[in-house]
C-alpha cells in the first residue's frame, strides 16, 4: 500500500522543457546522449541519478552491495528448501570496481555501434555481459530527468508505447499550473534513484574534482568556477536545473499499478509493490546522519527481502562507512577519465566543506578568512544566483500540497547556506 504522502491526484501531464543544452565531458559525444535517451527500459533496471559530487559512487556501492547480498541469501534459502535449479549464491559476483555492474551511462565507452549500421548505438558487449551475470541493469548517471530513457523495451503482447495516460513521446503536452520548465514524462518502467546534496558543497567538491581531472581539466581559479558553475557552462550544466528537472519527476511519482507494464518479468514473490514508484528521493546530508534509516527504504524500495538482519547490522551497513571505502579506494577511484597529482576521489565526505571554502574566499583575496556567520562576497554571488533563478518559487509550485511536504523540503533545503 503506497503511504500517504503518495495519494496526490497524478499530474501525468506531459510538458516541454526549456533547458539549455547539458555541457559535456570530452568523453560523452552527442550520439551517445541520444543513445541513453532511447534505451528501451526493463522493469528491473536501475538508475543511481545525480548531479556530480552528490554521493552518487557511495549510492552504487551501496545499491550493489544491497542487490548482491540479496541475491546470496535468495538463493541459499532456495537451495535449503530443496530448490536444486537455484544456482550458485552469486559469491563470484563481487565487484572489484563498482562500475563493474553500475556503469556510466553517458560515456562513449559504454556503447558502440548497432550491428544493423543504421548510425544508432547499442550498449558495449562488456557492460551487457556484466549486466547478464548480475542479472539486471543498474547505471549510475548525471543526466537529467529529461534525459533519461522512459518507454518499455518491446516484449510480447506489450506495444512499448502503451501508456498514452503517462506518456507522451513528442513531450509537447499543455503546460499546467504554470510550470512549463518542468519534464514531466512518467517512465513506464524501471527505478530510478535520485540523490541530493547541499549545493555549496556540491560546488567545493566538484572544483576540487575537474581540477585534477586530466580529461577537460578545469584550470581556472575558484572564484572564476564558482561564476562559470553558476552560469551553466561547467560539464552536466546548471545544477539548479537538474534539481527542478527531477521534482518534475516526484510530481508524477506513481506507476499505474493495474497495468501489467511494471510486473512483467518479475517473479510472482518479487511483483507486489516493485514498481508503484518510479522514483526514490535521497538527502546526502541524512544519510551522512542516518545512514541506516537511508539504507532501509533503499532495501524497501528495490523489494529486497532476503538480507538476514544480523548481515545487515554486522557485515553490509560498517561497508558504506567512508573509512571502510576510502581503505578499499581502488574500488570506487573512477576508471572513465585519468586524476593529476595523485588526487583523491574519496577526498573528505563530509558536510559544510563548502560554506567553508566560499567564507574563506573573496573575489579580491584568495585566502584571508571570513569569521563564522560572516558574508563573502562569494556567498552574496550564491545567493542572489538561486534568487535570480527563481528556485524556490519553481520547487514550491512543482511540489505543492501536503502530500509532497518531505519531498519538497529536501529539494529546498539543497541550496541552505
Amino acid at each position: 500500500m503506497l503511504s500517504a504522502k503518495w495519494k496526490c491526484k497524478s499530474k501525468a501531464s506531459s510538458t516541454m522543457t526549456t533547458f539549455p543544452p547539458m555541457p559535456l565531458l570530452p568523453i560523452t559525444s552527442p550520439s551517445t546522449i541520444s543513445a541513453c535517451r532511447e534505451l528501451p527500459l526493463r522493469p528491473s533496471d536501475i538508475f543511481i541519478c545525480s548531479y556530480p559530487k552528490s554521493g552518487t559512487t557511495w549510492t552504487q556501492h551501496i545499491v550493489l552491495t544491497l542487490l548482491l547480498a540479496d541475491r546470496k541469501y535468495k538463493i541459499a534459502d532456495l537451495t535449503s528448501c530443496g530448490n536444486s535449479d537455484a544456482g550458485n549464491t552469486g559469491d563470484d559476483l563481487a565487484y572489484n570496481h563498482v562500475s563493474d555492474y553500475a556503469p556510466f551511462f553517458e560515456i562513449d565507452a559504454h556503447w558502440q555501434s548497432s550491428p544493423s549500421n543504421d548510425g544508432t548505438k547499442v550498449l558495449a558487449d562488456s557492460v551487457r555481459e556484466n549486466h547478464d551475470r548480475l542479472g539486471r541493469r543498474v547505471f549510475n548517471t548525471h543526466l537529467r530527468w529529461d534525459m533519461l530513457p522512459k518507454q518499455r523495451e518491446a516484449s510480447s503482447g506489450t506495444p512499448q508505447n502503451d501508456d498514452k495516460e503517462g506518456y507522451d513521446a513528442d513531450n509537447t503536452g499543455p503546460s499546467d499550473d504554470n510550470d512549463s520548465y518542468i519534464h514531466k514524462e512518467r517512465p513506464q518502467c524501471g527505478k530510478f534513484i535520485y540523490v541530493t546534496r547541499n549545493q555549496i558543497d556540491v560546488v567545493a567538491s566538484f572544483y576540487h574534482h575537474l581540477s585534477n581531472q586530466i580529461e577537460g581539466t578545469y584550470t581556472d581559479t575558484f572564484e572564476t568556477f564558482l561564476k562559470d558553475w553558476m552560469d551553466g557552462k561547467i560539464p552536466f550544466g546548471s545544477s539548479l536545473h537538474h534539481l527542478i528537472g527531477f521534482a518534475g519527476g516526484f510530481a508524477d511519482n506513481l506507476y499505474d499499478t493495474t497495468s501489467s507494464r511494471g510486473h512483467d518479468d518479475i517473479g510472482d514473490d518479487e511483483s507486489t509493490g516493485v514498481t508503484d514508484q518510479p522514483l526514490l528521493l535521497l538527502s546526502y546530508e541524512k544519510m551522512k546522519s542516518n545512514l541506516r534509516t537511508e539504507v532501509l527504504r533503499i532495501i524497501s524500495f528495490l523489494n529486497l527481502t532476503h538480507i538476514p538482519s544480523h548481515v545487515l547490522e554486522e557485515e553490509i551497513l560498517p561497508s558504506f562507512g567512508f573509512s571502510s571505502m576510502k581503505n578499499n579506494i581502488e574500488k570506487f577511484q573512477p576508471k572513465s577519465v585519468g586524476w593529476l597529482n595523485g588526487f583523491q576521489f574519496l577526498r573528505k565526505g563530509v558536510t559544510g566543506d563548502g560554506r567553508r571554502l566560499l567564507l574563506n574566499r573573496s573575489t579580491n583575496d584568495s585566502g584571508g578568512g571570513k569569521e563564522e556567520g560572516e558574508s563573502s562576497e562569494l556567498m552574496v554571488a550564491y545567493n542572489d544566483w538561486v534568487v535570480r533563478e527563481e528556485y524556490r518559487s519553481k520547487i514550491s509550485n512543482v511540489l505543492k500540497g501536503d502530500c509532497y511536504e518531505d519531498c519538497r523540503e529536501v529539494f529546498l533545503s539543497v541550496v541552505e547556506k
